[in-house]
């Protein structure tokens, strides 16, 4: 569990842009990892609009340490919490997130920054719940994990979609845009993250909007909470199906994929299928801008 650049280059920015962090909670207890020149960066920023009169942030930094430092320096957190299976890293709240959360932990933080925990947790719709519940109208969760080529790092990878439909009005919430995180590794903290892409909501090209790529992929989102809401009194469905569903139109990723199939419709059925896979290939990668936007 820990907070890339990436992750507290967001922190850092949304407390600059007013989002309290005055009471925050951390799921497990994060660690924080800066690569000399990411740590330079950071500080530098923090430098350009100091909130408090620091002469080096971050001093002594260790790769790795807690991000406690960090949480209270650069966004001000003046009660920091952390919430666990077990003490092993000193989390201040004992509780399995495969289970509700008690009544004293709804509505009581300002901030929830979750990286790395929440595929760990079988009974996946209980705790995005918690997580949900626990931050107060106003306030903001920050999430970060894995979307793409970590098969076996936990129980789960999870999709666009389905942090598109968690996070959504109907559940009290308004979600920023999510953002692909490309790494090189497995161990996605071993090395700086090479891109990050913007990703398109499914349900506003009508389509499902699929990956397959080269590199693993982090998947990021910051979610403000805007009304107190029961998460999943309706449960989400998959926004392609609903489309169909609702007699909608075929989007343009289906209408171009019926114009290849015309144009090829010619050659051999062995030949029309490869080309298709190709298209598919192309359709469900990076490099569909449609989908993904660079902006790293």
């Amino acid at each position: 569990m820990g907070l890339l650049f990436y992750d507290a280059k967001r922190l850092w920015e949304a407390s600059l842009s007013g989002v309290s962090f005055e009471r925050t909670l951390t799921v497990g207890r994060q660690q924080l990892f800066l690569h000399p020149s990411e740590l330079k960066a950071l500080r530098r920023a923090y430098q350009a609009r100091p909130p408090r009169p620091l002469a080096t942030p971050l001093a002594n930094y260790q790769f790795g340490e807690y991000a406690d430092r960090f949480c209270r320096e650069f966004l001000g957190v003046t009660a920091l919490e952390s919430i666990d299976y077990s003490a092993y890293e000193g989390a201040t709240i004992i509780h399995d997130m495969n289970k509700p959360i008690p009544e004293s932990l709804r509505g009581r933080f300002d901030a929830l920054i979750e990286a790395g925990s929440l595929e760990h947790i079988f009974n996946f719709p209980v705790a995005v719940d918690n997580l949900m519940q626990m931050v107060k109208v106003g306030g903001t969760v920050f999430l970060t994990t894995v979307a793409n080529n970590q098969c076996g790092h936990g129980f789960y990878q999870f999709s666009p979609e389905l942090i598109y439909r968690v996070f959504s009005a109907e559940n009290g919430f308004e979600s920023g845009p999510v953002v692909f995180l490309e790494a090189t590794f497995p161990g996605v903290e071993r090395t700086p993250i090479r891109r990050a892409y913007t990703v398109v909501d499914p349900i506003s090209v009508g389509c499902r909007v699929g990956l397959v790529s080269r590199r693993p992929i982090m998947m990021a989102v910051e979610a403000r909470k805007i009304k107190n809401a029961r998460p999943f009194a309706v449960s989400p469905q998959q926004s392609d199906y609903t489309v169909a569903w609702n007699g909608g139109m075929a989007s343009s990723a289906g209408k171009t994929a019926k114009l290849v199939g015309r144009i090829t419709k010619k050659l051999p059925l062995s030949w029309r299928r490869k080309l298709y896979g190709y298209y598919s290939n192309w359709e469900y990668s990076l490099r569909n801008r449609r989908f993904y936007r660079n902006v790293s």
